[in-house]
């Protein structure tokens, strides 16, 4: 009898193979680690990128020609060829991790809280506080430019403008940037000297009453403050505020106008002052040179010292600036900044600015 066909292969049967563990199970020794590894720098970058600390990078900033900013009316104008210029810096926003590491390797860049400019208060409130010097800066540098040309210029102190109040002092907490003080104690305080003549009669932890002028609503209110002594001359008391003149001004004979553009804060008083002067001036009060300053101005000429000098020694020199003008109280930090052929003069007075070009 013959075997029936069929079409089905025959069925070969693998031998059984003794399979190991997995890869993953035979790395699992060291890949959990370098997981735990990514893991880890994976958070440290998000973390280091989004946490603000509580520091901003002060860096050079640009160096700015005066007298194209400078409109005249009623007056004839002499454009220099060579312009004086201001100097100025850049401040950061607050520094995320990255950038305070990157900061600490760059070259002339200073490192500081951001209280140091702030105060305590907003960026928004920086800002418009800037905006006020450099408007209060313009006005004054106009007076003395003005009056050194031999213009007749009236005017007149009319209160005390509050500039900053000290962190944790009792005028801080009634007393904010812009407020106008025209009286203490039933008497009126049109200057400084007016202040310091009755704050004479008084004694730290005693309280006086200010007539006050508010910034926001311009009505005069009376706050009571209670005195501190003054950390330089014990026995001296003080309201505990940085605090300026507020002058009113006559119509001026000559017109100007002054754009300064983004450009904030008060230390571009001297250089407004010359600028203004060389407008108006036959000649060349430059000389030929690429002449930059800094430094604020005041109604009797007076050149006062300012901040962030370094940087702007630095921003100066990298402009090729030959002569760099700067608050004889500064003096010495511009020099230990300054590393080529940049000559640096230091000043006290309009005057003496004026000699130190007439020099060069």
């Amino acid at each position: 009898m013959r075997d029936q066909s069929t079409t089905e292969p025959p069925r070969i049967v693998p031998p059984t193979e003794n399979r190991g563990p997995s890869w993953w199970r035979r790395n699992l020794a060291w890949l959990v680690p370098v997981a735990v590894l990514i893991f880890l720098l994976v958070v440290t970058s998000v973390v280091f990128t989004f946490w603000r600390t509580d520091q901003v990078a002060v860096r050079p900033g640009s160096v700015e020609d005066v007298p194209s900013r400078v409109t005249v009316t009623g007056a004839e104008v002499y454009p220099p060829e060579s312009e004086i210029a201001l100097v100025t810096v850049k401040v950061s926003q607050r520094l995320n991790i990255w950038q305070r590491i990157g900061a600490e390797f760059e070259s002339g860049v200073d490192i500081e809280p951001e209280r140091t400019f702030t105060g305590g208060g907003t960026r928004d409130e920086l800002r418009r506080l800037n905006e006020l010097r450099m408007e209060t800066s313009q006005h004054t540098a106009v007076v003395v430019a003005l009056e050194h040309l031999g213009y007749e210029i009236p005017r007149h102190a009319s209160g005390v403008i509050v500039a900053d109040a000290m962190s944790g002092t009792p005028a801080a907490e009634v007393l904010e940037r812009g407020d106008v003080i025209v009286g203490i104690e039933g008497v009126p305080a049109s200057d400084l000297n007016d202040l310091a003549e009755v704050l004479a009669l008084r004694s730290a932890g005693q309280t006086v009453v200010l007539d006050v002028e508010r910034a926001d609503s311009g009505e005069v209110e009376a706050v009571a403050v209670e005195l501190i002594e003054s950390s330089d001359e014990p026995g001296r008391a003080l309201i505990g505020v940085g605090a300026r003149e507020r002058v009113d001004i006559g119509d001026l004979p000559v017109q100007v106008e002054i754009d300064s553009g983004k450009i904030g804060g008060p230390s571009a008083g001297l250089a407004l002052t010359l600028g203004i002067i060389d407008l108006l001036t036959p000649g060349e009060l430059m000389g030929g040179q690429r002449v930059a300053t800094t430094g604020t101005i005041t109604f009797d000429g007076s050149v006062g010292a300012i901040g962030e000098v370094d940087q702007k020694a630095i921003a100066a020199e990298r402009a090729g600036v030959d002569l760099l003008l700067v608050p004889v109280l500064n003096l010495s930090d511009a020099l230990d900044h300054v590393s080529g052929d940049m000559q640096v003069v230091g000043v006290g007075t309009l005057q003496e600015a004026l000699d130190a070009l007439a020099g060069n």
